[in-house]
């Protein structure tokens, strides 16, 4: 052919541009055989001038197997060169020999490299004695022996004598001369013992013939590992966190017998107390076994079993302690009230006959723990029973706020309210586990509300519980869900987005809120300036619920589809509440507001606002 055009460069590539506007062309002019390639030494092949020009390399041996992106390096000696499979893709193995390889000259990326056409293109070298394979573990332990094993065949026709030089990370460890039959094959083995730790290249080589090449690791024992860990464990636990626990726990067991001897109810914290003397028991019997195993030979040569029972001792003692510091301060606060009233009670002349003083009470401590402890009095009896409101997050439905994303909300729940704060990671909601808690907080969730779910919620709501579920933006809100639960009692969660082009924080989807009904006690700690950050969609209320938060006039709502779904100054409800029967729902549009999001101004702007809705939820406010 005949091609007439302007040479350029294209990326470091030299390539003619063919414009037949400009008279370019390319003119077939007949056919005739592709001419033999060009045989260039390896080191030779990285030149300009051998651009786009067939070429041929021998006798060259795989010195890199993998250079990324389906690119392998080749050596005869005298420099390396690329082989790539722009056009045709071959898998070779290092140390791996061929006696030639065919290829048009390319360049890219920086470097010259070959590109074989076809499978023609590149031809194995097939020794007639070859190592058929070499293996050895993947992984080797320190300090012990380790396999080596090399397969030989002689395919030849003639008995041979052969020389096998093993090496490790080029190191001669075996250097052997034997004679192989012809059609036989031998296997040669060496045991390595590795002192280091480290990954290591092992060469098999039959000089003049083959060579093959494997890499494994050398790691630590896991006897020795779990020695070391035993070591640490036993320092960290023996000399730090047992003696601080032990502290610990005979204050909580000194506060809590004192109360006991007062006949005080533990009511709703009960069960964690009993959770605490469990885990004392199983701490106890873990870390006896542990010292029964330290004074034999398990210590050393089978430390695998008192790991076991230190691990367990030691991490039960972490949660355990955990649980203690969570109730101590509703104990001490409780023995704080229990000793005022004996001292009025001394101080104090009791009416005759069975008289006592008014039942309930709400106390505020200091520390603004609230508590609310009924309290009966009788000439020979004083009875308290202690109730603490105590809070579920729900996290067993895949929620993308979860406890992870909720830490400065449950922060904020414990240290300014006081209040006991538990995660459901696992059990579906159902009554008995409800029947523990004053308020359950549901964020959007992941995974489906079970009908049977949603009826035990509804049921704990009526007698008596205060829920708080939240939802999303139109993408991720699972309203079915949601709606399972809310829509009986008049609310009901959309599929869209609140926007507003006016009143944001950057974006017209992450709109402010700041319409108050300032009627209900939930916005008891808002005021007319107060704004809060939002990301979510908007309510429909009906019935006897009552909105708590709307978005501006200039908000507005779309759908998936952009549909504006509720226009300019409709106003639309974010937040929502109602009343059924003994108990309270709050419904709020955004699961997104009550998280740590946004370096924390999500939770921190609506904390107010949350705060408000927590307390009425609990019949505080």
């Amino acid at each position: 052919m005949e091609v007439k055009g302007y040479v350029k460069e294209y990326y470091g590539l030299t390539e003619l541009s063919v414009n037949p506007k400009y008279g370019d062309y390319v003119h077939i002019l007949g056919t005739s055989s592709v001419p033999e390639p060009i045989t260039l030494p390896t080191g030779n092949v990285s030149q300009e001038q051998w651009e786009g020009v067939l070429i041929k390399v021998e006798n060259v041996v795989v010195t890199n197997a993998n250079l990324g992106y389906g690119e392998w390096e080749v050596d005869d000696g005298s420099g390396p060169v690329r082989i790539d499979d722009l056009i045709y893709k071959y898998t070779p193995q290092k140390g791996q020999k061929f006696e030639y390889i065919i290829g048009v000259v390319y360049y890219s990326f920086g470097a010259f490299k070959i590109e074989p056409r076809s499978a023609e293109d590149i031809k194995e070298y097939i020794p007639l004695v070859k190592i058929t394979s070499l293996t050895a573990p993947d992984v080797v332990y320190k300090g012990m022996p380790a396999l080596i094993e090399i397969a030989i065949k002689n395919e030849g026709s003639f008995d041979e004598n052969v020389t096998i030089i093993l090496s490790i990370e080029e190191t001669v460890v075996l250097n052997k001369t034997m004679e192989i039959k012809a059609g036989e094959t031998e296997t040669v083995k060496y045991e390595w013992t590795p002192q280091n730790l480290g990954n290591y290249g092992i060469k098999a080589e039959i000089l003049g013939y083959d060579t093959k090449y494997l890499s494994t690791k050398v790691i630590e024992h896991p006897r020795i590992v779990i020695n070391y860990l035993l070591k640490f464990y036993d320092f960290r636990y023996t000399m730090s966190l047992r003696p601080e626990f032990e502290e610990q726990y005979a204050q909580y067991s000194e506060i809590l017998s004192e109360l006991q001897s007062y006949g005080v109810d533990f009511g709703s914290i009960e069960d964690k107390i009993n959770e605490i003397n469990e885990n004392v028991k199983q701490i106890e019997e873990h870390y006896s076994k542990y010292l029964e195993l330290k004074s034999t030979y398990y210590w050393t040569k089978y430390p695998l079993t008192p790991m076991t029972h230190l691990r367990k001792a030691y991490f039960l003692t972490k949660e355990t302690e955990e649980k203690i510091k969570e109730i101590l301060p509703i104990l001490n606060a409780t023995l704080q009230e229990v000793r005022e009233l004996i001292a009025q009670q001394a101080n104090q002349t009791l009416p005759s006959g069975n008289e006592t003083t008014p039942g309930p009470s709400n106390v505020t401590q200091p520390s603004n723990q609230t508590m609310n402890q009924t309290t009966t009095v009788t000439e020979n009896q004083t009875q308290i029973i202690v109730k603490v409101v105590r809070v579920l997050i729900d996290a067993s439905h895949d929620q993308y706020y979860n406890d992870q994303k909720l830490s400065g909300l449950m922060t904020r729940i414990k240290d300014e309210l006081g209040w006991l704060v538990d995660v459901n990671h696992q059990e579906s909601l159902s009554k008995e586990l409800l029947s523990k808690y004053d308020v359950l907080i549901i964020t959007n969730p992941g995974e489906d509300i079970t009908e049977q779910e949603a009826q035990a919620v509804k049921e704990w709501v009526r007698e008596g519980g205060g829920l708080l579920i939240t939802g999303d933006w139109y993408r991720y809100v699972y309203y079915k869900s949601l709606n399972r639960i809310t829509e009986e009692f008049g609310i009901k969660f959309n599929p869209d987005e609140l926007m507003d082009d006016d009143k944001n924080t950057g974006r017209s989807y992450f709109p402010l809120i700041g319409e108050f009904n300032f009627d209900h006690p939930a916005t008891r700690f808002l005021n007319e300036d107060s704004q809060l950050y939002y990301n979510g969609g908007t309510l429909d209320i009906s019935g006897n619920a009552v909105w708590i938060v709307r978005g501006y006039p200039t908000s507005y709502a779309v759908d998936s589809s952009g549909k504006v779904t509720k226009e300019k100054g409709s106003k639309p409800v974010v937040a929502a509440a109602v009343e059924v029967e003994n108990g309270r729902i709050v419904a709020y549009g955004s699961s997104k507001s009550l998280s740590d999001d946004y370096y924390g101004k999500y939770i921190e702007s609506n904390w107010p606002f949350l705060k408000g809705v927590l307390l009425w939820l609990a019949g505080e406010i």
